[in-house]
């Protein structure tokens, strides 16, 4: 039925350009088809390189998905947030840059296979406390520190890979893992930041809440590593 109300309206709309142009000068009719096959032609190319992008990034998310396939469980039982996850990715296909972020890296897969998998599963839950917490299924109030701690972990865990990574990788496939792997870690320390922005300019403005915890300063301690102050 609605294909049938397209048919109509497409009939409408030429009946009234017809009315509109009929009594121009043909060299204003030539313009007028020529425009509407240049236009054609750009719309069906456009069309094929919109389909190429969505076949494109349904291959990442399958590419990811795929990486995650028989991993159910975490090895972080101590945070109940981590524990089980559904080995399908749901909330990461709505974050391109963190999942480019994630292919970016995905040759530790070949020397640490959970420690890989960690991560995405990581990333996955920061995404989905993120736009829970913007959809107000969270509160923020609640969530926001959980939403840090994971942000804390996720680093952490990049930060591990570089001990298992071995040098003579890069003569072997002409790239530098410790390169991309330092790029990777700046790149989420800064996008994941803006997030954390978002979120609290999110909290003051529309659930008035006008302190959270602060991730910029924390009392000195000696366990801590030098990577716990982001």
């Amino acid at each position: 039925m609605i294909n049938i109300y397209n048919y109509y309206f497409a009939i409408i709309v030429i009946a009234v350009i017809f009315f509109l142009i009929s009594n121009k000068k043909p060299s204003f009719l030539i313009s007028i088809i020529i425009i509407i096959i240049i236009g054609y032609f750009y719309y069906d190319k456009i069309n094929i390189h919109n389909n190429k992008i969505n076949d494109d990034f349904e291959n990442k998310i399958k590419i990811i998905n795929d990486d995650l396939k028989n991993r159910i469980y975490t090895n972080d039982n101590s945070n109940f947030i981590l524990n089980i996850f559904h080995s399908k990715l749901t909330y990461i296909r709505n974050d391109k840059y963190l999942l480019s972020l994630i292919l970016n890296i995905r040759f530790i897969k070949v020397f640490d296979n959970a420690r890989y998998t960690n991560i995405i599963i990581y990333i996955e839950k920061f995404i989905k406390i993120y736009i829970y917490m913007l959809s107000n299924r969270y509160d923020i109030s609640t969530h926001f520190s959980s939403f840090i701690d994971l942000r804390k972990t996720i680093i952490k865990e990049l930060y591990s890979c570089f001990i298992i990574l071995p040098q003579k990788f890069i003569h072997i496939y002409n790239v530098n893992p410790f390169e991309e792997l330092k790029k990777t870690i700046i790149d989420f320390i800064s996008y994941s930041n803006d997030m954390i922005n978002t979120i609290k300019k999110y909290a003051s403005l529309e659930k008035k809440i006008y302190y959270l915890e602060d991730v910029k300063y924390k009392p000195f301690n000696h366990n801590n590593t030098s990577f716990e102050v982001f």
